[in-house]
């Protein structure tokens, strides 16, 4: 028995004619040009700003969480306090909790740079 390669002409046909039709979506070989470094080109910049305004975003949500995370704290610390005044927590347990309260809601070293501020100097954004 022989093998037998066939090749279906409507498959055939709609496929070149694929082909054919991105020919015309392909930019000229004057529109395409060789980029070097990072801000050279329209299309290098348009990304630069699309990810200078996404770290802006960013550096709002931080801003918040770290804002929700520190009114917490304070909550949460006054909460501590109440319970101990009112002998339903023992000594122990409220420093404990009081430590833990107080080294979530603390400045994190390099604070500058990290959190809002980093993500915003990440990419050149204003501060």
């Amino acid at each position: 028995m022989a093998n037998v390669i066939r090749l279906d002409g409507d498959l055939a046909n709609y496929n070149a004619q694929l082909v054919t039709s991105v020919a015309d979506d392909i930019p000229s070989p004057a529109v395409v040009s060789q980029v070097d470094g990072p801000s050279q080109g329209a299309a290098a910049a348009g990304f630069i700003g699309h990810l200078r305004t996404r770290s802006q975003e960013l550096a709002t949500e931080v801003a918040a969480v770290q804002e929700y995370v520190r009114k917490n704290a304070q909550a949460l610390a006054t909460a501590v306090t109440t319970l101990r005044e009112r002998d339903e927590l023992s000594a122990a347990a409220a420093d404990q909790t009081t430590s833990l309260i107080e080294s979530a809601s603390a400045p994190v070293a390099g604070a500058a740079t990290g959190g809002a501020a980093g993500v915003r100097g990440a990419l050149g954004a204003p501060q």
